[in-house]
């Protein structure tokens, strides 16, 4: 089994919005490929997550059971990557030689 973050993105958006149509626009990818995505984690899981009510889908047991779990990983997955995003409070400054050797020594100083 191979569920992916882009399976549960689209899982979780389809279920806030009520519709592969809805979500597709908030993901940014077709309808069809945010249908194929939730049919391959429903596939996957071996369970139907939604109930399909005309053209609307209705989130089902399986899927309010889902639901929290993949709130908590999409939240954990942010956090990887602002982990690594963010340089901790590193400041570069890239200058010429001249500069480097003669200016920015007297500004850093002053800033401190």
């Amino acid at each position: 089994m191979h569920i992916t973050l882009r399976q549960l993105e689209v899982f979780a958006e389809v279920l806030k919005s009520g519709s592969t149509t809805q979500a597709s626009q908030v993901l940014a990818l077709s309808q069809s490929a945010v249908s194929a995505a939730l049919a391959d984690l429903e596939n996957q899981l071996g369970v139907q997550l939604f109930d399909r009510v005309g053209k609307r889908l209705v989130v089902n047991e399986h899927g309010r059971l889902l639901y929290p779990r993949t709130v908590a990983l999409l939240e954990q997955a942010t956090e990887i990557e602002q982990l690594f995003r963010e340089d901790n409070g590193a400041l570069r400054v890239y200058a010429s030689s001249t500069i480097g050797n003669y200016l920015l020594p007297g500004m850093i100083a002053g800033w401190r």
